[in-house]
């Protein structure tokens, strides 16, 4: 199974509620269940059959399958892609290793099982509990290219600080990392941990040695601050993202199993919604742990700003966001704080631009 491919399935559940809400989850993601076996025997024979199509599938178990034993599952490890295994208890290391509880919900499944395609070395057990954490996470990604995402992120990381919140900026935009360029920082991608630059706020940019140890990075910082504005940059073939296992996914594929809120940027023009549209589809049929906004940015002024926002609520309406914003285009403050590699409110606090930012973090804190 290459990189890109969404995974194949084999179940192996007795209960018919449990096996149904497992397969039907990972079907309707678009994953391909390839067979659901009832009993260890059929379980088995299969695999004995179909070693090619076994070999490149996650199995996904549960104690309840008649006839399952430890040494079963150690026979099949070595022709399977990875086995994940479900009981109504409480996770647990007993005869038939670690067994995990059989989430209640879709978004929560498909979270767990994705961690395993991405890393089945780490315990999952523990990976989708936000209690307890300190920060409050907001992703931004953008729709298509040249949407102003790095603008808003860098900006409502500023705002959140100026209120004396703890701020973290991460840029995670592995194609193009821009916040240490945008505001004059250097060496910032070979530092570990992150850099204050402000009252209140710290940047940190993942470099590709960082992408290892992700979960133990995040897990430091949402313990550390109050807010963490994550840049992602373009999240175009989302779907395929999450369960890639390459270093250029892992802060994607985090956001949207751990963070508090995705917001999807896009601009007005006709390529912009189109790329929109393109995301939209994907989110559509893609379970993600994140709360979902969108956020048309640059929007015209007039008559021609008011039929881009009936084009922008058409395509994202559907789809239940948290919230749905609209930016006004202010070019002068955004072409000032680029030429001063200053962020807004040092260019000129009363800018339309700078005031919708700081809305956006004030109902962030709310």
């Amino acid at each position: 199974m290459s990189d890109l491919e969404l995974p194949t399935v084999i179940t192996a559940i007795a209960n018919a509620q449990s096996e149904g809400f497992v397969a039907g989850t990972l079907f309707a993601q678009g994953w391909s269940v390839i067979f659901r076996a009832i009993d260890i025997e059929s379980l088995e024979s299969y695999i004995k059959s179909s070693p090619d199509s076994a070999r490149g599938a996650i199995l996904i178990f549960a104690s309840d399958l008649s006839g399952i034993t430890r040494e079963h599952l150690d026979a099949m490890a070595p022709k399977v892609k990875q086995i994940v295994g479900f009981s109504d208890a409480p996770a647990h290391d007993g005869a038939l290793g670690e067994l995990h509880c059989i989430p209640t919900t879709a978004t929560d499944l498909i979270s767990l099982v994705r961690g395993f395609v991405r890393a089945p070395m780490l315990r999952q057990g523990t990976q989708l509990s936000r209690q307890g954490r300190r920060a409050h996470v907001l992703a931004v990604g953008s729709a298509g290219s040249n949407t102003g995402c790095t603008t808003l992120a860098i900006n409502i990381a500023m705002e959140l600080s100026i209120i004396e919140k703890a701020t973290l900026l991460i840029d995670a935009n592995f194609r193009a990392p821009s916040v240490a360029a945008l505001l004059a920082v250097r060496n910032l991608n070979s530092e570990a941990g992150w850099r204050s630059i402000a009252p209140s706020l710290s940047i940190a940019e993942i470099s590709q040695e960082q992408a290892t140890s992700v979960d133990a990075f995040m897990e430091q910082a949402t313990q550390s601050f109050d807010h963490i504005i994550i840049d992602l940059g373009s999240i175009s073939g989302l779907s395929n993202r999450l369960t890639d296992r390459r270093w250029t996914s892992t802060m994607t594929t985090w956001s949207c199993d751990q963070g508090d809120e995705l917001m999807v940027v896009a601009r007005p023009d006709v390529l912009g919604l189109h790329r929109l549209e393109q995301v939209s589809s994907l989110i559509e049929k893609t379970s993600i742990r994140s709360a979902l906004s969108f956020t048309l940015n640059m929007r015209s002024q007039g008559r021609k700003g008011s039929d881009e926002e009936a084009k922008f609520l058409a395509v994202t309406t559907p789809l239940r966001p948290r919230n749905v914003r609209v930016i006004a285009r202010d070019a002068r403050a955004t072409t000032a704080a680029e030429a001063q590699k200053s962020t807004l409110i040092e260019v000129n606090e009363r800018s339309g631009l700078r005031k919708s930012i700081a809305t956006i973090a004030s109902e962030i804190v709310r």
